[in-house]
Formats: structure tokens, C-alpha cells, sequence
């Protein structure tokens, strides 16, 4: 999954209107569980990735 940060999030809100909506199928409810979860992942990742280039550019005002 290589969407950006955005497209990211604006998927997992909408898995999450869809997990709230969804009250009477069992088996959907996990499967958008799996896949909101998935994107909450990749989510974490892009922001360690954010963090650690910041990180670089704060470091190179130091000097």
C-alpha cells in the first residue's frame, strides 16, 4: 500500500464511519477491522519516516 499520508487517513476514517454503520454482519465488521488496521500500520510507518527526516533537518540546524 503506497498511498499518501492523506489518502491514507481519509481511508481509515472512512473504514471507521463504516465499522460504526455496520451493526449487523459480524464477518464485515473484521474484515474492515483487518483492513483499518492495516492502514493504521502503514499510517505508524509513514510517520516514523516523517520524524526521522525532520529529525535530519533539525540536525543540520545546529551548527
Amino acid at each position: 500500500m503506497n498511498n499518501t499520508f492523506e489518502d491514507n487517513y481519509k481511508k481509515m476514517k472512512s473504514l471507521l464511519n463504516q465499522l460504526e454503520e455496520n451493526k449487523d454482519n459480524l464477518d464485515k465488521s473484521i474484515d474492515l477491522y483487518k483492513e483499518a488496521m492495516d492502514i493504521y500500520n502503514n499510517l505508524n510507518k509513514q510517520i516514523d519516516e516523517y520524524k526521522a527526516k525532520i529529525k535530519i533537518i533539525d540536525s543540520g540546524n545546529d551548527e
